[in-house]
């Protein structure tokens, strides 16, 4: 019988002066389920981000830089040769790095061969196939006005300028040479390595051989492990006695060292705008409760009980709470997925959304229990409360 009276109170808002603004409270609710949702989902997006290097361009695991910061190269037969037969590598392509023309103007660039088994991540079309294409970041796209399936004129200076094809977009890492400028998340191009001229790819080895080497390890490999196997690698190309390359990890942009800075910014927001939904709802409470003190007193004459007027009362909460989380929780997974792709692509990252669905569990569940402990002090008040009293006040 709570159960119907509850249900019943929380869903028909009366009449007259005894009308409860049911649709309202029904509404707060769920805006705040979907604020909080929304909240926390695009919190752990962002998280998601900054701790997966590969979503903003650095998509393997080291780096192998030859000596003097890339000006000396890495020798590309023996390094291949102990790659392929190391147990802890999946997978690894050679990179070089340059300034040279792309529609008369300078592009910072990374040249590595066509179908490449490591690649920075894609935003958009495909990889490199062929020494005719070029993949852009998606900054240098807009500034040279271009789109996929496009062609722009390439000049390294060197050979006679060529047209190549723009394939697609890419999240670019933060690489390159002392003698360049450094690609950045959309700023650069991809383009195949015989495209740089040889004289500004190093020295050291026989032509041909590469700056850079990105390494990508196994699934589930030991890292300490694997980095020791690397180390012993570079330890036996080194060039010409000029010191063996180095084997660096994550390069992180400025954009995502600045987001790590948040910290736990988002959780607290979270955090405060439950509060202050529970504040909302309570305060519903009290007013719906204030209202319905007639009702409340019908049911007592009735022969209610004060635990089944206070069980009444929870439900009216209980169905706030219910209908908040049915509607409120899909339309903050979808608004929040939603803000997180406009962000990601203002960024230039790969757009990753993240739904933390143990969480939004928790806040589900805790807007139920919350409901009721607020709910409790009027169910109490109204169970106390002579009926007598209040039919003689209407």
């Amino acid at each position: 019988m709570s159960a119907v009276a509850g249900i019943q109170l929380a869903l028909d808002p009366g009449r007259d002066k005894r009308a409860v603004p049911v649709r309202s409270a029904t509404l707060g609710a769920v805006l705040a389920i979907v604020v909080v949702v929304a909240t926390v989902t695009f919190g752990t997006s962002l998280h998601t981000l900054v701790s997966h290097p590969a979503l903003y361009g650095w998509n393997w695991n080291y780096e192998m830089l030859g000596n003097y910061g890339g000006l000396a190269d890495v020798p590309l037969a023996r390094t291949a040769k102990l790659l392929d037969h190391d147990p802890y590598v999946a997978g690894w392509s050679v990179a070089s790095f340059d300034n040279l023309l792309i529609d008369g103007q300078s592009v910072p660039v990374l040249g590595t061969s066509p179908n490449a088994a490591v690649a920075p991540a894609l935003l958009s079309g495909h990889a490199l196939d062929a020494p005719n294409e070029v993949v852009l970041g998606a900054e240098t796209l807009a500034h040279l006005h271009k789109h996929l399936g496009s062609t722009v004129e390439f000049n390294n200076g060197v050979s006679r300028p060529t047209r190549l094809v723009v394939v697609g977009t890419a999240t670019l890492p933060a690489v390159g040479s002392p003698e360049s400028l450094h690609l950045e998340i959309g700023t650069g191009a991809v383009i195949s390595e015989t495209l740089i001229p040889a004289a500004d790819r190093g020295f050291g080895d026989l032509p041909g051989s590469p700056e850079s080497v990105f390494i990508r390890l196994r699934p589930g490999a030991n890292p300490a492990a694997a980095y020791r196997s690397l180390q012993k690698i570079a330890k036996e190309v080194n060039v010409l006695g000029h010191g063996p390359p180095e084997l660096i990890g994550v390069q992180r942009p400025a954009e995502i060292v600045n987001y790590r800075t948040m910290g736990k910014t988002p959780a607290l927001l979270g955090a405060a705008l439950a509060a202050g939904a529970v504040v909302a709802l309570g305060l519903t409470l009290f007013a719906s409760v204030r209202r319905r003190r007639r009702d409340l007193a019908l049911l007592k004459t009735l022969g209610f009980t004060r635990r089944q007027l206070a069980a009444t009362v929870a439900w009216q909460a209980s169905i706030a709470a219910i209908l908040g989380v049915i509607v409120g929780v899909p339309l903050g997974i979808i608004i929040a997925r939603d803000l997180w792709n406009r962000f990601a692509s203002a960024l230039h990252v790969v757009p990753h959304p993240t739904v933390p669905a143990l969480t939004i569990l928790l806040v589900a569940i805790g807007a139920l229990v919350l409901a009721n402990l607020v709910a409790a002090i009027p169910g109490l008040r109204a169970a106390r409360t002579p009926a007598a009293l209040l039919l003689r006040e209407e």
